[in-house]
């Protein structure tokens, strides 16, 4: 089939779940079809990575465009006040773009396109210009995330506005459901949501697990007897960057600094985590090109997220590389999860309890590892992706 692919943002380099995600995706449809992208960068010196993905894409075309809030400030403003007289939502309206409608366009006139794979809510604002049939891949539940940000919100103004925000990505997430002619969901949990969403109207909803190829890891011999923990992921999503404090702030400060060191790995990381960078044994080291170097020397991956849907690519990860993770029970929703393939906790005491029950039984450690990537080959591993798009596409009529 000829397929055009829509993306937010060039799933290039890998230094995040979404991009490691979409990634996967992309290769796993090139393997019997061809795909052509149109995708944003957030900058232009992002262009030097579309020759990356040219092993599996036939036409790529990128859009600059500041849709990361941290990246500019004035951007963000400019956006956001746009959107308050939109009845789209901010995190929808920043993706549209007359460039981008003028090219999606000018892609549909050159060739006849089987399928238009929409990746993230957000690609649907251009549904108006879509001339053959639609696949939304929702990887998140959009506006249950946002309901739960704002559930953690004490200023009273940006509640309010908040709120504002939640009715309107919630009626445009509701309008997309509808318009898109099949839906892929990455969990059961997330399925359930689009179901209750949809209400009574029948809606063919297919759950795809994230897939990713992640190798089991050699890890580096130890110097000492001090147990390593590694959190990774962007710190401009608000989910990471609010569960790491909340970890540094509950857990980590009761924890011997003389037996345990942190590493935080991920872009941007705010003022309230980098104040932590000088404690001797709290590293904060901003973006890194090669999370393995750091996986390598850790013990325990930690996934203190209170606020998400869909799969945290980071839990996968550790699965599939052999590194133990204690998560809260939203950090780990959606996945095939049990006592003895990772440990779950949701409190303080009980998060730190699981951390010190895994740094004090190595063979705990041990055991976690094996039954990670037993779960990780059998629902996760690259290998079964194609067959599962493969299986949609024919039920669509479109293979």
């Amino acid at each position: 089939m000829k397929i055009l692919f829509m993306n937010n943002l060039l799933p290039y380099p890998l230094d995040n779940g979404g991009k490691i995600k979409t990634y996967n995706t992309l290769k796993a449809l090139s393997v019997k079809h061809e795909i052509d992208l149109l995708a944003f960068i957030n900058h232009e010196e992002d262009r030097k990575y579309v020759t990356e993905l040219s092993g599996v894409c036939r036409k790529i075309h990128v859009i600059p465009k500041t849709v990361i809030k941290d990246a500019s400030m004035l951007h963000f403003i400019i956006d956001y006040v746009s959107s308050l007289f939109s009845p789209l939502p901010y995190v929808i309206k920043k993706f549209s773009s007359k460039v981008m409608k003028e090219k999606l366009i000018q892609f549909q006139q050159e060739k006849h396109y089987d399928l238009i794979y929409v990746n993230h809510l957000s690609m649907m604002v251009y549904n108006k210009y879509f001339h053959s049939k639609v696949l939304l891949d929702q990887q998140n539940v959009e506006s249950l995330i946002f309901k739960r940000i704002i559930g953690q919100m004490k200023n009273k103004v940006k509640r309010l506005f908040g709120k504002v925000e939640y009715v309107k990505l919630k009626k445009f997430e509701k309008d997309m459901l509808y318009r898109a002619d099949r839906v892929i969901a990455l969990s059961q949990t997330d399925k359930n949501e689009f179901v209750n969403m949809l209400s009574k109207t029948r809606k063919q909803i297919d759950v795809i697990p994230i897939h990713v190829d992640a190798p089991f890891l050699d890890f580096y011999p130890r110097k000492d007897n001090k147990i390593r923990l590694l959190f990774m992921g962007t710190m401009s999503w608000y989910p990471n960057k609010e569960g790491v404090i909340w970890f540094l702030k509950n857990c980590f400060l009761n924890l011997n600094p003389d037996k345990y060191d942190l590493y935080i790995c991920g872009a941007n990381p705010p003022r309230e985590i980098e104040k932590y960078r000088d404690k001797k044994n709290v590293t904060v080291t901003g973006y890194v090109k090669d999370i393995n170097e750091y996986i390598r020397i850790c013990d325990l991956a930690i996934v203190p997220l209170f606020i998400g849907s869909g799969q945290r690519v980071k839990i996968i990860e550790s699965f599939a590389k052999g590194l133990p993770v204690v998560s809260t029970s939203i950090g780990a929703e959606g996945l095939i999860t049990d006592q003895q393939n990772i440990l779950i906790a949701d409190q303080p005491d009980t998060f730190l309890k699981s951390i010190k029950l895994l740094a004090t039984h190595p063979e705990l450690r041990q055991k976690i590892k094996r039954n990670a990537r037993t779960v990780y080959e059998q629902y996760y591993s690259n290998a079964s992706l194609s067959r599962a798009l493969n299986k949609v596409f024919l039920d669509m009529g479109v293979q």
